[in-house]
């Protein structure tokens, strides 16, 4: 079979790019757009030259499906983003003849989706955040995708949690990880050095606490003037990240956020001690610390790395995905950018484990999902190994180091050991910056000084806004009710509850 380097290597390096700015960003946010053409049929197909001459044999003429991919970028997406997708659907043209793509961007959120499936109209392919899954199969609303997943002998590499997160408890399966993070914080070292917060080595003395967050914040703010923590208290994306602050302060077990009865009604409770402290806490960080940006309402999730990146902000809490944000695109340099672990808190160090799946609508057949799952494999999201994908990862670190991202070891989403040592072995072929400044946050992931947590487990995009209005009432108000505020965002969102699940 005939290979080809160059073609690989360009799909790797494209399909980076577009995990960086499709990862890690709340559900509610629409970017709008979208090609619904269909792959044209193979007799009026010509191959884009880009294609290079890689090897486009059929290889199964048989296999026949029309398929909506809801993953496909947006028109607004840029022009290299599209041109790969694109690329995947010559490809995919070549090699699977019968099998006809539309392209259809969708930004996925519970809402829009669930008529969207009852009604017929939702794409074959989408891509939920893990607060849904086990929504979504219980009421019935995606497709058992079990068979065309152990037709690709991808059952036994999944990572046990997501056997449990895509699956019905019976051992079948609806659904596939495309990507992890785990939460942490960001740093600008630039703001760190001024301040006087680095070791003999040059090393930053980052926080360990959350309230060292603010002690150190307070260092920042009077020895440069800068703000130093950016909170994205706008839409949901202080829900999103407040959550993970609560859960420090004890916000788990007996007085967990979201709890289900003895009936299994949901119900939420936002006055427990843990929740008021952790309120007050923020509350704290605008009024008797002053650390944070003072546009922190309108601030939204990628303007906080542009602000990390320009110095306007010392500290961002953010994960292990977005790190390109900062950097490539940012203009931070590498060497003045560190990731660290999530800050503990009184009740403990627990860190957000999130991140976002491929599941398929409830009328996609055996063979759409078979057609679905070889786009996966060509577009690169699935854990296979051959030489080509060896080249082919090898020229994505290269092309990460080369625009000035960070080359750092995956988060793996599969269990395929050759899969995770060749990806940790490139990571350190082309590393680019000093691991000093991140070995802090990977340790942290197996040492156990960190507890990784799911997200909340019902309607989170919901219980996010009704936490950012608190949050917004908090930070803007200073003689605010804190107490009176949860209560009244807990009405919400319990009435919202009561309405949607608990009927």
């Amino acid at each position: 079979m005939k290979k080809s380097m160059k073609i690989i290597a360009f799909i790797v390096a494209m399909v980076m790019m577009f995990t960086v700015f499709a990862a890690c960003v709340p559900a509610d946010a629409d970017f709008g757009g979208g090609d619904t053409t269909p792959s044209p049929s193979p007799t009026d197909r010509t191959p884009d030259s880009n294609l290079g001459d890689i090897d486009l044999s059929v290889v199964d003429p048989d296999l026949t499906a029309t398929v909506t991919l809801g993953n496909w970028p947006p028109d607004t997406a840029p022009r290299a983003e599209l041109a790969l997708f694109e690329g995947f659907r010559d490809i995919m043209a070549a090699q699977f003849p019968n099998v006809t793509l539309v392209p259809n961007f969708y930004s996925y959120t519970l809402g829009t989706y669930v008529p969207m499936a009852l009604g017929g109209t939702a794409p074959n392919l989408f891509q939920p955040h893990f607060t849904d899954p086990q929504l979504l199969i219980g009421q019935h609303l995606v497709a058992d995708v079990t068979d065309a997943l152990e037709d690709f002998g991808l059952i036994d590499m999944f990572m046990p949690g997501y056997l449990q997160l895509f699956g019905d408890g019976n051992g079948r399966l609806f659904g596939l990880p495309r990507d992890g993070y785990v939460l942490g914080m960001h740093l600008n070292l630039n703001l760190f050095e001024e301040a006087g917060l680095v070791d003999d080595d040059g090393l930053p003395l980052f926080p360990k606490t959350l309230q060292e967050v603010a002690e150190k914040g307070q260092i920042i703010r009077e020895q440069t003037g800068k703000a130093a923590l950016v909170f994205p208290a706008s839409a949901t994306f202080g829900g999103w990240l407040f959550t993970n602050i609560a859960w420090n302060f004890g916000a788990v077990g007996e007085d967990a956020i979201t709890r289900r009865d003895a009936d299994g009604r949901w119900y939420v409770d936002f006055t427990t001690i843990p929740m008021i402290a952790a309120m007050e806490y923020m509350h704290a960080l605008r009024w008797e610390y002053d650390i944070l940006h003072v546009d922190a309402t309108t601030t939204d999730w990628a303007s906080t790395h542009s602000l990390l990146a320009t110095g306007e902000v010392a500290m961002n809490f953010a994960a292990n995905d977005a790190v390109d944000n900062p950097t490539a695109i940012g203009g931070l340099a590498v060497d003045k950018f560190s990731l660290i672990p999530f800050p503990a808190g009184p009740g403990g160090a627990y860190a957000l484990n999130g991140g976002t799946g491929f599941m398929f609508s409830p009328d996609t057949s055996r063979d759409q999902a078979t057609a679905i799952l070889h786009f996966l494999k060509i577009a690169g999201f699935l854990p296979f190994i051959n030489d080509n994908i060896v080249a082919a990862m090898r020229a994505g670190a290269s092309a990460s180091r080369e625009r000035g991202a960070p080359v750092l070891p995956p988060i793996p989403a599969w269990t395929d050991e050759t899969f995770i040592r060749t990806q940790r072995e490139i990571t350190e072929e082309y590393s680019n910056v000093d691991m000093r400044l991140y070995n802090d946050f990977f340790d942290s992931l197996v040492d156990g000084s960190v507890i990784l947590r799911g997200e909340e487990p019902v309607h989170t995009q919901r219980l996010y806004r009704e936490l950012t209005n608190a949050i917004q009432r908090v930070i803007t108000v200073e003689d605010t009710d804190i107490v009176e505020v949860l209560m009244r965002a807990e009405r919400e969102f319990q009435s919202f509850l009561d309405e949607e699940v608990n009927n």
